[in-house]
């Protein structure tokens, strides 16, 4: 399910960027897209998981040195194993069997490459005044398409000799001047590569070129001619066997972000202690991003203009409804016109309904009291955990939920895939260090669990096959085997004697893509079952984690939870290798009570037990195990 986009020495961050953000647009609804550098090519098992391999523009011999050896052999092995590999301009050249570049001139590159995914030689540059690093020799350029003739951003491709004469190489596109092969589709064993020495990708709006002295008719043709361009690597990927969004309109623009409440003087309370942190302006100025505090009727056209993605620190608008107008005994929202993707006095009856199941009708339970929406934010998780002096204002048990996100984040340099369909959400756990028998490490494990209980425990649904993979994330057992529905994510900083705590979820409730949906496996499961709507899921799940914590912070981590976790868990008595110790085999016996590490028995010698952790740059969870160290 992932896309990946080489991030090493020598790539141009311009051409990451755009790489990125046109895949994102592209392939984001079916694929994780993310960044790699060459120490996870050569080290970790990226292949098995892995749909397509993207080197964007920027110095070729960087990539022979960080590269060489069993990276190449790696990517070699993907492709021709049944792999996609994608190259723009410095990416196609690497992906030759020989290259030329400005021979016979001072940064002439002359020689061998060890992909070879492309039989010949890529020659450039295919037109004068390429500069490294700088916008000078950019240009606009034609290139022919089938029957259309398409303008496409270009500097310092090249061209690929012979492409026309080569055996398993189709020509996707030519240089119209030259007739020469731009872009080529070439068949590696059992798989494909797709090569570019022009810039199908880039998007000349986010590009800087103010040391171009051809910028202003560069700009109008490449805007122009953005929607072909984007047809052209669309249908270009297709061949790939990708999943490619057609119908992907305009970028999505980030949406006011809304605070409602349970009750009026609550939504009142938070509202007052965030204008308090903000300026005379209503703006809270932070480390990531700045907050305009309003009131949801106010006109802003004079003070804010359209919420932009470019911005280095977005500006974002969050609505304080009119308490004055609302009903005072009831839920504080917008009206449902407003946010047609998720029903929010839906999900606030919900969770009083679930939580009047509880013992004394669940009158203390304060999580989920206040919610923060939007329909497009960047990550709920970032706007919460990346900005301190923002979230010292918030109450703990505040969620905020999207319905699209534009940078979901997962565990580590991973992103999530974060498109309407699914349910994601972050909220604030402020968990204080009185609870000296309940380590904080253990949360995660809590609220994975809760996700799935929440679900698994409804009447006629408790045999739905979602189960837990350590530490967490969330799958279900299909047909087609074990498919990944959905991840948690952890992040805590330490202020006065407490941990504030952003527990981060993502869960693909309604959406086919990337892998299945929760809503597909219970139909699969009983069709007679209902679907399960987003509000009653994030509803029963709040209240079953804020259940299981109490008893945490009371109990401490023991069998009352542990007896839930594993029957619930994927590894009872599976066998891991020990690569770090003579691939000794050991078999899963449970997670430790101390640290919430995982422990495993030698199968030879049952005396000998290991406590297990995550190598934190690991795909696999359980492929990059590594011993405590004590």
């Amino acid at each position: 399910m992932n896309v990946l986009i080489y991030n090493g020495n020598g790539t141009s961050p311009n051409s990451v960027k755009q790489t990125y953000n046109t895949l994102k647009i592209l392939l984001g609804h079916a694929y994780d897209v993310m960044k790699v550098d060459a120490t996870t090519l050569r080290n970790e098992p990226w292949q098995e998981t892995c749909s397509l391999l993207v080197v964007p523009g920027g110095r070729d011999s960087p990539y022979c040195e960080d590269l060489q050896g069993q990276a190449n052999d790696k990517i070699k092995n993907y492709v021709s194993q049944g792999g996609s590999y994608l190259g723009f301009c410095a990416g196609g050249y690497y992906a030759s069997k020989e290259i030329e570049f400005e021979k016979g001139t001072p940064i002439e590159v002359i020689g061998s490459r060890p992909l070879g995914f492309y039989p010949g030689m890529c020659r450039g540059t295919m037109y004068p005044g390429f500069v490294y690093n700088s916008e000078k020799g950019a240009r606009s350029v034609s290139v022919v398409y089938g029957q259309q003739d398409i303008k496409t951003y270009y500097n310092g491709g090249g061209y690929f000799v012979d492409a026309k004469k080569m055996e398993g190489v189709e020509v996707v596109c030519t240089y119209k001047d030259t007739d020469e092969a731009a872009g080529v589709l070439c068949k590696v064993g059992q798989g494909s590569a797709l090569l570019f020495g022009v810039h199908p990708e880039y998007d000349i709006r986010f590009t800087d070129l103010s040391e171009n002295k051809d910028k202003e008719k560069i700009i109008k043709e490449l805007t122009e001619s953005l929607p072909p361009c984007r047809m052209m690597l669309s249908e270009s990927l297709h061949k790939l066997k990708l999943k490619v969004d057609t119908a992907s309109g305009p970028e999505l623009k980030l949406t006011p972000i809304y605070l409602t409440a349970l009750r009026q003087e609550t939504a009142e309370a938070v509202a007052a202690r965030m204008l308090e942190e903000a300026d005379e302006h209503g703006i809270i100025s932070d480390a990531n991003d700045r907050f305009l505090i309003t009131r949801a009727d106010k006109d802003l056209a004079s003070l804010v203009q359209e919420l932009s993605l470019t911005d280095n620190k977005p500006l974002l608008k969050i609505l304080c409804q009119d308490t004055a107008t609302t009903n005072q005994q009831g839920p504080v929202h917008p009206e449902k016109s407003q946010t047609p993707y998720f029903h929010i006095e839906k999900y606030y009856k919900a969770l009083l309904e679930r939580r009047n199941k509880e013992w004394g009708g669940g009158a203390w339970y304060r999580i989920g009291n206040v919610m923060f929406y939007s329909e497009v934010i960047t990550s709920t998780q970032t706007i919460l955990d990346k900005n301190y002096n923002f979230s010292q204002t918030l109450p703990s048990g505040l969620v905020c939920l999207a319905t699209n996100q534009i940078a979901g984040r997962g565990r580590g340099k991973n992103s999530w895939v974060s498109q309407r369909g699914a349910l994601q959400f972050s909220f604030i756990v402020r968990h204080s260090l009185q609870y000296s028998n309940a380590p904080v490490v253990f949360i995660q494990y809590l609220i994975a669990l809760a996700i799935v209980e929440s679900i698994r425990t409804r009447e006629g649904y408790e045999n739905v096959p979602l189960r837990l993979k350590w530490p967490n994330d969330i799958y279900a057992d299909t047909r087609d085997g074990l498919k990944k529905v959905g991840g948690l994510l952890v992040n805590s900083s330490f202020v006065r004697d407490e941990f504030m705590l952003v527990i981060g979820c993502g869960i693909n409730l309604n959406n086919p893509q990337p892998t299945v949906s929760i809503n597909d496996v219970i139909q699969q499961h009983d069709p007679k079952l209902q679907r399960l709507g987003p509000e009653e899921v994030l509803a029963h799940a709040l209240v079953t984690f804020e259940k299981f914590y109490m008893e945490f912070c009371e109990k401490g981590m023991g069998s009352w939870f542990l007896d839930r976790y594993y029957d619930r868990w994927l590894h009872s008595d599976k066998l891991v290798t020990l690569t770090t110790h003579n691939n000794e085999k050991a078999r899963i016996v449970g997670i430790t009570r101390d640290y919430g590490m995982l422990e495993a028995v030698s199968i030879d010698d049952n005396r000998k037990r290991y406590t297990l952790q995550p190598d934190g740059n690991s795909f696999d969870m359980l492929k990059g195990l590594i011993i405590k160290k004590e």
